[in-house]
């Protein structure tokens, strides 16, 4: 029997400025507890309200919560953090005395050593952290990032067409319009090549986007409103996106990625993926010329051989099933 039969709480936050990356990697794994293991879940939520009404349309009420500090524990069976806010030792003593089970995904603030389950992809910055005084238990490997069951996906060979059909994908919020950035730049591409360009919720410049899309004609066609991301990853031969959960979608569709990073952490973390193989990272965004960006995706774009190997080494990384594995560890400890 579980210790307390309550649902399990998620604390996160989604917006504009922070993307929907992290709202979105605890919905996976809510959905894995109430398909796999019949465990209801709940949102302790802080963010813009598009992304609000996205958790509630995958069925999971939200709590608006102001500060997290303040959170008042009650039957939850589990509280999962994916917060990048360090809380402070009152709120980690309260839920001690009310007999929490704490998790925590992709944790780089202190949060982490007060946890009892932790999980990690397989990034570089994860041998820098201290973990002075943790009891809990660390799982890291791709099988332990939490995908949408629309990426639980039977890895097989994917035919290669010409010409390539590439999927740019900046995120929900695009906050520094990375997108126009990679259209603008394809006009320098020579060859043939077709784009699909998913247009997130909460992305800005939509004018300009519009704009250039004419400028390049029947190359490019735009998405809106795209309700299950896996189908245009699928139809896509590369993707050129902005690091993050995306990222790892992209992989466990078996898709040959160019990746940039909004933030110096994001570019470690793409560093993993560039070692496996199944990936190219340029790095933080603002460090590549538009010369050179340019250059890049020429040489992406044309190089058949290498996005079959990307392929291949994508394919070989095994993501696809973490929201399932962090959800049976969880039912798991729940119960001890």
């Amino acid at each position: 029997m579980m210790k307390n039969s309550g649902p399990v709480l998620f604390l996160c936050e989604a917006g504009a400025q922070t993307g929907f990356g992290h709202a979105g990697r605890c919905l996976a794994i809510a959905a894995a507890l109430r398909d796999g293991f019949g465990r209801d879940s709940v949102f302790g939520f802080r963010g813009d309200q598009a992304a609000e009404e996205k958790i509630n349309a995958a069925g999971f009420r939200t709590i608006t919560v102001e500060d997290f500090e303040q959170w008042e524990f009650g039957q939850e069976s589990a509280v999962v953090l994916d917060l990048r806010i360090p809380l402070s030792s009152s709120f980690f003593q309260r839920a001690e005395t009310a007999d929490k089970l704490l998790v925590s995904i992709d944790d780089p603030t202190p949060n982490r050593v007060h946890c009892d389950l932790v999980f990690y992809p397989p990034v570089p910055q994860f041998h820098e952290l201290d973990w002075s005084g943790f009891k809990g238990t660390i799982h890291r490997g791709w099988e332990f990032i939490p995908l949408r069951k629309e990426f639980r996906l039977a890895q097989k060979p994917k035919e290669r067409f010409f010409p390539p059909k590439i999927l740019i994908t900046m995120g929900g919020s695009d906050p520094h319009n990375l997108t126009l950035k990679i259209l603008q730049a394809l006009k320098s591409v020579t060859g043939d090549w077709q784009a699909e360009v998913v247009i997130g919720p909460m992305l800005n410049n939509l004018d300009k986007i519009n704009k250039i899309t004419v400028d390049h004609g029947k190359r490019v066609k735009l998405l809106h409103d795209i309700k299950d991301m896996s189908l245009p990853m699928q139809r896509a031969d590369a993707a050129i996106a902005s690091f993050g959960m995306t990222a790892y979608e992209l992989a466990a569709c078996g898709i040959p990625q160019m990746l940039l990073c909004l933030s110096e952490d994001h570019a470690r973390s793409a560093s993993a993926l560039h070692a496996s193989g199944a990936a190219v990272s340029l790095g933080k965004f603002d460090r590549i010329s538009d010369r050179k960006l340019s250059a890049e995706l020429q040489n992406f774009i044309s190089g058949q051989d290498s996005l079959k190997s990307m392929t291949a080494k994508a394919a070989g990384l095994g993501i696809g099933q973490g929201a399932i594995n962090i959800a049976s560890l969880i039912i798991e400890k729940s119960k001890n």
